[in-house]
């Protein structure tokens, strides 16, 4: 989704509070008192001893001690490590939070003795974290019990589940998640676990291994006999759980970030997947498949971007046995226009389908569709739309800066923004 009128939407530079010109709680600065025991002092710069977190990515020091439980990434241009209050990635990614193209971030799990750069090798190869003895023995142990869980217990199976969540962020560590045989175990336990917990968590974790981590995604791919793609939508069209729907369509959007897993999506029939879904689904996941549909298919600069990344094996699309042909490509996203043209109507009167968050993201895809095929017969607005539309583009005597002063006026925004598309 994207508004010039709100900055807040926008890719923004890497170090937003040194744009800003504010100091942030753990921003180094010269001190009064360096012999303060809350501080740490070096050549007369100090910064807390006890890392600040806000909602903003602050940079962490070596010699801080950290909070359990924070966001983590880190910044490739500096390769310094970054860190904020923690949110649940499997609604932040599907949400339009995206990641700062001109960052290069990665996320990273919150471990304090992770080094401030990438570990890799002169050759490329990902080196193992630097990190306390007991934690790699615990996440291998935890690769064991979701590779054979048999003999396990439905609590041992989540405690080894939510042990991978966090450091599944890391590049060793996604990149281990991702060999094929655990994602084989992970798949197993999305489409078969009894127990709706264990289903989420998997896919919460394969989610988390291939995000942002091309060379994951790469490895996850590399056997035929493990069918990522085909498997992930198997288990979408099957869930009745309203939470593991969510988590694994959240695994498949970081799996389709590739020409290949991407064609093997439109070959399996996603998209007509996703339709029937979206027609059957509550507000939340209605909205997250629409962001899905624009984030991977409307928006030709996210998708650029994330298929720019992709390993040189993941391009290949020599063994795709069908080519999915253009013109099947643009009906099936065609076909979406109707449904979320119906679901702004919201012609059944739901309570949820009136909040402004789903009524933005669903217009949001709608708008994009529209933009990519003006004059297609099939994204005719219908008259009922048009009135609906002029309903959200009058602003009722008020400005536009005071519009998002109040809030939760998002889809007015928007409707002001993409009026002409559907009116000419």
């Amino acid at each position: 989704m994207r508004s010039l009128l709100l900055p807040c939407l926008v890719a923004a530079p890497a170090f937003v509070t040194a744009v800003t010109g504010q100091r942030t709680h753990n921003q180094p600065k010269h001190a009064l008192h360096e012999d303060s025991p809350d501080l740490i002092c070096h050549s007369g710069t100090c910064y807390p001893r006890v890392f600040q977190p806000t909602h903003e990515f602050q940079v962490v020091h070596d010699d801080q001690e950290l909070p359990r439980g924070l966001h983590y990434r880190l910044n490739l241009e500096t390769g310094l490590k970054e860190a904020k209050i923690n949110v649940d990635d499997s609604s932040e990614t599907i949400s339009g939070v995206v990641v700062l193209p001109d960052q290069g971030a990665e996320s990273l799990p919150p471990d304090d003795h992770s080094r401030q750069r990438v570990p890799s090798s002169d050759d490329g190869a990902i080196k193992p974290p630097s990190s306390a003895p007991g934690d790699s023995v615990t996440l291998s142990e935890s690769l064991e019990i979701i590779l054979d869980t048999s003999s396990r217990s439905t609590p041992d199976i989540i405690a080894a589940l939510l042990s991978l969540e966090d450091s599944a962020h890391e590049i060793y560590w996604g990149l281990q998640i991702s060999a094929p045989r655990y994602v084989a175990s992970l798949l197993r336990l999305i489409s078969s676990a009894p127990d709706a917990s264990v289903r989420s968590s998997s896919a919460l974790v394969l989610g988390n291994a291939l995000s942002n981590n091309p060379k994951a995604l790469s490895s996850a791919t590399s056997d035929p006999l493990v069918p990522l793609i085909r498997s992930l939508l198997s288990s979408l069209g099957t869930e009745n759980d309203t939470g593991a729907k969510a988590r694994i369509l959240y695994a498949l959007n970081k799996a389709i970030k590739s020409p290949l897993t991407r064609s093997e999506f439109l070959i399996g029939g996603g998209m007509r997947t996703l339709q029937d879904l979206f027609a059957q689904g509550n507000a939340e996941f209605m909205a997250k498949t629409a962001t899905f549909v624009e984030d991977n298919f409307l928006n030709d600069d996210m998708r650029a971007e994330s298929e720019l990344k992709a390993e040189p094996g993941v391009k290949k699309q020599d063994n795709i046995p069908n080519r999915y042909r253009p013109d099947r490509v643009l009906n099936d996203e065609r076909s979406f226009y109707r449904p979320f043209e119906d679901a702004l109507l919201n012609r059944s009167n739901q309570k949820d389908l009136e909040n402004d968050e789903f009524k933005s993201k669903v217009f949001s895809a709608l708008s994009a569709l529209k933009r990519k095929h003006p004059g297609d017969e099939a994204c005719t607005p219908s008259a009922n739309f048009l009135i609906w539309l002029e309903g959200q583009a009058d602003l009722r005597g008020k400005t536009l800066l005071e519009l998002e002063e109040d809030g939760d006026q998002l889809t007015k925004v928007l409707a002001v923004e993409n009026r002409g598309l559907f009116v000419g």
